[in-house]
């Protein structure tokens, strides 16, 4: 189960060049110098003395009590090692957290450790030309925010480059959080303000101190973070986008289970070999499509249990989510000005039915058995995607007319303002409308059993590139970026006094949108439900549980 997806790097060229902006409205066009030229300019004089194009941090949170996910993550960190080895040019770091069962030479628990990788060997941090080793740091919590800023200011330091890219391995649960940590407590994790805090330390030991160092700076060089990507399950959220959106410039993320086996690496290898000078958004759209492609059969090369399995991932330009969030506030407005409560339990439900059969999305629940880095390896759904769904598709249901009225194919009648309001937020995404059997003249972008990537986002949008596994048979797909929306009963339940309701409200994203507002009547009957307490808003004698 732990095993990899290798895909042969000269299929990986191809998908790049598949993935090459076609026309104005294809995507951002970025230019950047030839590899050749940026090259010769990093490698001036012996390789102790060059500058590195990009210095990749991982974030290996990896103390679990599964076994067969253990097994992965222990596969993940030889492809680390012998896959992408580490060069003069494309430094790589490590922390790693192990688990309780893990155990080292002297019979006890294995300690965290950090280390370099440099030639495909393991090496002391800065401390390449000595003997193979690592740095010992004892047990580290990984749901400890501290944790994560020290990492990653000490290696942004250590290995100052043009580009830093963050990678996260472990659990991760949407707006709930990430890098569990079973030593330190059973279902304690990284909130995504901690998370955020942390990224933003980073960024600004990068504004501060690095690009003021000669050679560090200028045509394609950023302020922060390049990237953020998550091989972690459910992280591709647009509350997770809204929280790092001052801190990183993109993310790589799946609304859905990532399997054990996780990420393919070998779009980081094509960076680190044959373009170290490719731009960030170049790579983001090959690391994206290259996951997919791992998991589609007749295009996999690799024979693995997870090929055919619901696989998706999205990549977002985080600099351009503003807009994206005042559009969707707009929409909160306007659900308010036709709903003063917003919408019932009811209207939601019969909404995301209509949203998923009409984009002819498979709901989160059904995702495959086959374990996953989400909260719990033997479950794929959780509380938190249970209760979400594909904001395209949300959006498409809202603005679609031919559910807005009479004779309608949805229950719910939308008003024509709310209608517009939905448009307005499809219009500022720009990806046009995805074919699906009852709807032929939509987009047709299937290939092999896949939607290799979608394109046709304009130029100014905050999506990059969607990559969608497609089952050949029935056209089903599953998402690229969700959105809460859905039965809310179980976040309102409590733990030690708070409830996951409680976590999202503290948001960016639900401070900026107010979002929950659209779901505030649904809420409130849940919250009656939960507590026995009426809801003075219901009509008398309705049982607040039913359709919960």
């Amino acid at each position: 189960m732990g095993g990899k997806h290798v895909i042969a790097l000269g299929a990986l060229a191809a998908g790049l060049v598949a993935c090459a902006p076609e026309g104005p409205s294809a995507g951002v066009v970025e230019t950047t110098p030839a590899v050749e030229q940026s090259s010769a300019e990093l490698r001036r004089g012996p390789p102790s003395l060059w500058t590195a194009e990009w210095t990749w941090l991982v974030f290996a949170a990896n103390d679990d009590h599964d076994q067969n996910l253990v097994a992965a993550f222990d596969q993940d960190a030889l492809e680390w090692q012998h896959g992408l080895g580490g060069s003069a040019l494309f430094r790589i770091l490590v922390q790693r957290d192990y688990a309780p069962f893990q155990v080292g030479d002297d019979g006890k628990p294995r300690p965290s450790e950090r280390y370099s990788i440099y030639r495909e060997e393991i090496r002391p941090p800065g401390r390449e030309n000595e003997a193979p080793g690592v740095m010992v740091l004892g047990e580290t919590d990984t749901s400890d925010m501290a944790t994560l800023r020290d990492f990653l200011v000490e290696g942004v330091r250590m290995y100052p480059a043009r580009h830093y890219w963050v990678t996260f391995t472990g659990h991760g649960d949407g707006f709930t959080g990430l890098a569990d940590d079973t030593t330190s407590g059973e279902g304690k994790r990284l909130s995504l303000e901690g998370l955020s805090a942390a990224l933003g330390e980073a960024s600004k030991v990068i504004e501060t101190e690095i690009r003021t160092r000669p050679g560090m700076s200028g045509l394609g060089t950023s302020n922060r973070i390049d990237v953020v990507a998550f091989d972690t399950c459910r992280m591709g959220a647009v509350e997770v986008a809204s929280s790092l959106s001052g801190v990183a410039d993109y993310l790589i993320a799946s609304r859905e289970t990532v399997p054990d086996a996780g990420h393919p690496y070998s779009a980081l290898r094509y960076i680190a070999q044959d373009r170290p000078a490719a731009s960030p958004r170049t790579l983001v759209e090959a690391v994206v499509t290259d996951y997919v492609r791992a998991y589609v059969e007749g295009v996999s090369t690799a024979g693995r249990a997870y090929v055919g399995t619901s696989i998706t991932s999205v990549g977002l330009d985080l600099r351009r989510i503003k807009k994206l969030e005042e559009a969707l506030a707009e929409l909160v407005t306007a659900v308010r000005r036709e709903r003063p409560r917003g919408f019932t339990c009811a209207d939601v439900m019969s909404i995301f039915a209509d949203a998923c059969g009409g984009a002819g999305i498979v709901a989160s629940a059904a995702s495959a058995p086959h374990g996953g880095r989400s909260r719990r390896a033997t479950r794929s759904r959780t509380t938190a995607s249970d209760a979400s769904v594909d904001l395209v598709a949300l959006l498409e249901r809202l603005a679609d007319p031919s559910f807005c009225g009479p004779g309608g194919g949805g229950s719910v009648v939308v008003g024509p303002d709310l209608a517009a309001a939905a448009r307005e937020v499809l219009t500022i995404i720009g990806r046009p409308h995805l074919w699906t059997r009852e709807e032929p003249w939509g987009e047709q972008l299937q290939y092999g059993g896949q939607y290799r990537r979608l394109s046709g986002f304009h130029a100014l949008s905050p999506f990059v590139v969607e990559a969608q596994r497609v089952e050949p048979k029935t056209g089903a797909r599953h998402g690229g970026l969700s959105v809460l929306w859905g039965n809310p009963f179980e976040l309102l339940l409590r733990e030690n006094g708070r409830s996951l309701m409680d976590t999202y409200r503290a948001t960016a994203f639900e401070k900026r949108t107010g979002w929950t507002k659209v779901l505030q009547a649904c809420i409130d009957q849940a919250e009656a439900c939960r507590t026995g307490v009426p809801d003075p808003h219901a009509p008398a004698g309705k049982d607040p549980c039913e359709g919960l």
